[in-house]
């Protein structure tokens, strides 16, 4: 049975999953043997396929949740590392970035990522970064010379909505605010800031999937 011929009622959102995206749901998982067993048996247009739930293909879904083996294994099956979503204009880089991800985003970065790719809002990896408050991933895109200077109109909620921005000035608030919450006593713990406003669709949990807009 082809993917687009499973119906969609009576099934719940992990089943649907798992009959459309196997290839998501491996990455998802991190479930290494099976990811190359459906490598091997999948058509290569598998590897660009985009769930009906976030538009992700399998590379977003590895680089959202981490999982550094599965995003090799993508590669070298023909996945592409800057991969753009169809609705948002996002590549893994700016999912792992976003998800506080730097050895994915190293790699990634090894193997030919665009750092400096603009999303639907014009935003680059490092923004998504400095969103999310991963100071790990702004290192490693800063580390590999990604563009800090990118002017940005936020409509987001929060402390940045209607504002003209640069990362620069973000890395500056997140550096502040690091100071003030930290309170370890040595510096040999990391202090991270969770609280800037989040870029939808990605969350930084696993996603909590439903099974509304099925392609």
């Amino acid at each position: 049975m082809s993917l687009g011929a499973v119906p969609d009622a009576g099934f719940s959102s992990e089943e649907l999953l798992t009959l459309r995206f196997p290839l998501h749901r491996a990455c998802r998982d991190g479930d290494l043997p099976a990811l190359c067993a459906l490598l091997q048996s999948s058509p290569r247009s598998d590897l660009a396929a985009e769930d009906s739930f976030y538009g992700w293909t399998p590379i977003h879904w590895a680089a959202h949740f981490g999982k550094l083996e599965c995003l090799m294994q993508l590669v070298r099956a023909g996945a592409s590392v800057n991969a753009s979503t169809t609705r948002f204009a996002q590549t893994p880089a700016h999912i792992a970035a976003f998800g506080g991800h730097p050895q994915c985003l190293n790699w990634l970065i090894q193997v030919g990522a665009n750092i400096n790719k603009q999303d639907y809002v014009g935003e680059t990896p490092i923004h998504k970064a400095a969103r999310s408050g991963s100071m790990d991933s702004i290192s490693a895109l800063v580390a590999h010379g990604a563009q800090i200077d990118f002017l940005i109109h936020s409509s987001t909620p929060g402390f940045l909505e209607g504002l003209c921005y640069t990362v620069s000035l973000v890395i500056q608030f997140l550096c502040i605010v690091q100071l003030e919450k930290c309170q370890w006593p040595d510096s040999s713990r990391p202090c991270t800031y969770p609280g800037l406003p989040r870029m939808c669709p990605v969350s930084l949990e696993p996603p909590e999937l439903s099974p509304e807009s099925f392609l």
